[in-house]
């Protein structure tokens, strides 16, 4: 497990495993994050990383193991201490979890009138500025289903943009977007990590436009942690299994959203 040194962990996993239908989807993972870091999850579709994400939010209880927000064992807090907890976390889903009845408003708004009990008016400047950010400056009024699958990840992204977390998830943010607002949704993502002070997780294929974005980066394979380093030391330091899948997602020689026995 890579440390953060002085810096104290935001989102921590001790050995957490987890399964599904009776098969082991996490295999005793263990890991740390800081505020202020850009980590890029990767690995191979179906290896676990979406089930991690969820471990790490507290979507999902791990089988095995612990986790800790903000310096707090989840599984010990009461109700009300865990709502406040998540409540500085925000998690942009691969599916975007749009409301289908809102506007795109109201969507990018939702964390902000409900968990943070804004006004309407003082949500208004940081809703308009996210649409902005992602390029959708003037979609506001529109209905999820009048958008296309791109443009709704971005809404989506905005809504986390937004609320300005602690903790900000972006599960496959660029899928569906094309080269060149994938490459400006991967800068911003590092942008808004240096401006808000925020954890930034990002996990997605897209390795050519995710490394340079993060300092560090957590393979995971088959359910199991084989890297957690330095972006940097990623193809000298990381396993032959990860060096080759890297190489060859760079390289574009072969998909990287292969099966590799677990969960995405």
């Amino acid at each position: 497990m890579t440390g953060i040194g002085s810096q104290q962990a935001v989102v921590s996993a001790r050995g957490i495993s987890h399964r599904l239908s009776g098969r082991k989807i996490l295999d005793d993972i263990s890991l740390s994050f800081g505020a202020g870091e850009v980590v890029g999850l990767i690995g191979p579709g179906g290896s676990g990383k979406t089930q991690l994400i969820r471990c790490l939010v507290t979507l999902t209880w791990p089988w095995k193991g612990g986790i800790e927000l903000f310096g707090k064992t989840v599984s010990v807090l009461r109700r009300r201490h865990l709502k406040e907890c998540r409540s500085r976390i925000g998690l942009q889903f691969q599916n975007f979890a749009l409301f289908d009845y809102l506007d795109v408003w109201n969507n990018v708004a939702f964390p902000l009138l409900h968990a943070r009990a804004m006004s309407r008016e003082q949500a208004d400047a940081p809703v308009r500025l996210a649409l902005e950010r992602v390029g959708l400056a003037g979609t506001e009024s529109k209905f999820p289903s009048e958008l296309s699958g791109g443009m709704r990840r971005r809404v989506a992204i905005a809504r986390v943009m937004a609320a300005t977390p602690a903790v900000a998830v972006f599960d496959d943010p660029v899928a569906g977007l094309d080269p060149v607002n994938s490459a400006k949704i991967m800068a911003l993502l590092k942008d808004y990590a240096a401006t808000s002070e925020s954890l930034v997780v990002v996990a997605t294929h897209d390795l050519e436009r995710l490394l340079p974005i993060t300092s560090r980066v957590v393979a995971i394979f088959g359910g199991k942690m084989l890297y957690d380093g330095a972006t940097g030391a990623l193809m000298t330091q990381a396993p032959e299994e990860v060096r080759r899948f890297v190489a060859a997602a760079l390289s574009g020689e072969a998909d990287p959203d292969l099966e590799a026995g677990g969960a995405a």
